[in-house]
Order: structure tokens, then C-alpha cells, then sequence
């Protein structure tokens, strides 16, 4: 069975970081195999990086993008992920 593994992906958005701007896209997604579902995630990407980041949320993705340590996640991070998930959900 031929079919696309990606889906309704957003235009990229930029959020402004202390490290640096950061693009942000929501795709959705599915395995290969046989019944699978369509799920959301999310990618981030430093400008000028070629590797996206992955997360199950935006908080997530832009963590990953800005190298951050797990953990208690500083205040500029948390608005960001607000400011992306309200205009790449809607």
C-alpha cells in the first residue's frame, strides 16, 4: 500500500528566543504500517539549522531546537510555545 506519511503541514513560524529565532511547524503524521493513525506533532529548528527538532508538543520541539536541559524550563520558553501553539493550532 503507496501512501504519504506526512500531512497538513503549517506554514513555518518564527518565535524569537534568547538564542536565537526559531522556526515552528505542526504536521501531521503516520507509520507505515498497516492500520496506523494520523497524529499531530511538532518540529523546531534554530534558523540556519537543517535537522528539525521533534516533540509531542510545541514546548517540547522548541526545548529540543534552543539546547536546553530537561527539567524546570525558564519563562521565555513557555511564552513562546504559547504564542505557537495559539497561531498553529488555530
Amino acid at each position: 500500500m503507496a501512501g504519504r506519511a506526512v500531512a497538513n503541514r503549517s506554514e513555518p513560524l518564527t518565535v524569537e528566543t534568547p538564542r536565537g529565532p526559531v522556526e515552528v511547524v505542526r504536521q501531521q503524521w503516520r507509520s507505515q504500517r498497516a492500520g496506523s493513525h494520523w497524529e499531530w506533532e511538532w518540529l523546531a529548528r534554530r534558523r540556519g539549522q537543517r535537522d528539525w527538532r521533534q516533540g509531542g508538543t510545541a514546548r517540547e520541539a522548541i526545548r529540543q531546537a534552543a539546547l536546553l536541559p530537561p527539567g524546570k524550563q525558564p519563562n521565555w520558553l513557555v511564552d513562546a510555545a504559547a504564542r505557537a501553539t495559539s497561531e498553529l493550532e488555530s
